[in-house]
């Protein structure tokens, strides 16, 4: 799946590459980076950010190390978020988290969502790409009708998950967030974590 990972999403990602730069462009301090995948992000950080990135694939880690040569302020960990919390080698705590194109493929997306949480400072942010269940009637039908087939052939990817309900229900709040259609529609937010009453 690696090597066919760029390929791939590459005209997707002509215009995914806008809506993640305007995400990254203001990061500072630490950053999380979940799910690096081929390491995508990396040149769209700010160079005085220091980005610890995990993914939990080998031959998509291998990719993000090489990706990460040229960046020595990117750190990659071959770890899932799951592994996040008190691992020696990364901050206790984050000044950013970001969750692109990772929901749909973690095992269980309401746990990560409770990481997230967990590991951001409290004024942190995280900043959201995720494509979501199609609201319209016959487009999320359709992607009911073959996720059974799509998750195997495409690394767990499940395109049925409303991450942005997902993220809401853990306790988290848009300060902005978009709804937009690329075939099925994306979600696009920097949220914060709510606070108690």
């Amino acid at each position: 799946m690696a090597v066919f990972y760029d390929p791939f999403m590459n005209s997707l990602e002509k215009v995914l590459t806008g809506h993640r730069q305007k995400l990254l462009q203001n990061t500072s301090g630490m950053v999380l980076e979940v799910g690096a995948g081929t390491g995508v992000n990396f040149p769209l950080y700010p160079k005085d950010v220091e980005v610890f990135a995990i993914e939990p694939s080998v031959p998509m880690y291998k990719r993000a190390v090489k990706a990460a040569a040229n960046y020595p302020n990117i750190h990659v960990l071959n770890i899932g978020i799951e592994a996040v919390k008190n691992h020696p080698e990364l901050p206790e705590t984050f000044d950013f988290v970001t969750s692109m194109l990772v929901l749909c493929t973690v095992p269980d997306p309401q746990q990560a969502a409770r990481i997230y949480r967990d590991v951001l400072k409290s004024d942190g942010q995280l900043l959201v790409l995720e494509h979501i269940h199609a609201s319209g009637r016959l487009y999320g039908k359709l992607q009911s009708l073959v996720n059974p087939i799509w998750r195997p052939i495409a690394d767990g990817c499940n395109l049925t998950r409303r991450q942005d309900l997902i993220l809401k229900e853990a306790g988290f709040k848009a300060l902005f967030e978009d709804y937009f259609s690329l075939g099925t529609d994306w979600y696009e937010a920097v949220m914060t974590v709510e606070s108690e009453k």
